[in-house]
């Protein structure tokens, strides 16, 4: 029979996490990352895998497949949209949405004498890689969320209007997908 230890399973810290202690990077998006007024740390899901018997009861096992949610961040529009453009020109770029050279542009590739592309460039400059940094309550970095390969899949709408009662400032939502995340422990 196991005996409790009282002692060491008490916590150690007894603060509760704040959530307006945080911060967030992304190379990819220099101007963004200043702005950010919120990020929802995407949930997580395991498959599971039904086994049937033959008392009528089914029993589950774990699955072989993690789905991510996407990570979605709200950023405040800075006045010469700069941040907006910079995520609007990285979706355009990896479409192509404006001309068929974008995405070849994005990636560094070059054609070849005959005109067509000869797949060289650097795929990897689709990505990038992205942290979310939970600081402490004394504003110390303390987890960080780390995701790779990052890349937009929306970009928010911008609303505009002139009756309204106070100066909010404008702000939009940024959704991202990535091949996965790790939390790592800073302190």
């Amino acid at each position: 029979m196991a005996t409790a230890n009282w002692q060491s399973d008490q916590p150690t810290n007894l603060n509760y996490l704040s959530p307006v202690n945080f911060e967030f990077q992304i190379n990819k998006l220099p101007k963004t990352r200043y702005f950010c007024v919120g990020a929802t740390v995407p949930g997580i899901t395991f498959g599971e895998a039904a086994h049937e018997t033959t008392l009528g009861i089914r029993s589950y096992l774990p699955g072989d497949k993690i789905v991510f949610d996407p990570f979605i961040i709200r950023f405040i529009v800075d006045e010469d949209m700069l941040n907006y453009q910079e995520i609007y020109n990285w979706i355009m770029q990896l479409g192509p949405g404006a001309k068929t050279d974008d995405f070849r542009e994005l990636i560094g590739s070059t054609k070849s004498t005959t005109g067509f592309d000869n797949r060289s460039g650097d795929y990897t400059e689709m990505f990038s890689d992205a942290t979310l940094i939970v600081n402490t309550s004394s504003n110390n970095a303390n987890v960080e969320f780390i995701f790779e390969d990052c890349f937009p899949t929306s970009l928010g709408s911008v609303e505009f209007k002139s009756d309204a009662a106070d100066a909010d400032y404008v702000v939009a939502d940024l959704t991202l997908r990535y091949t996965l995340f790790k939390v790592k422990v800073s302190t």
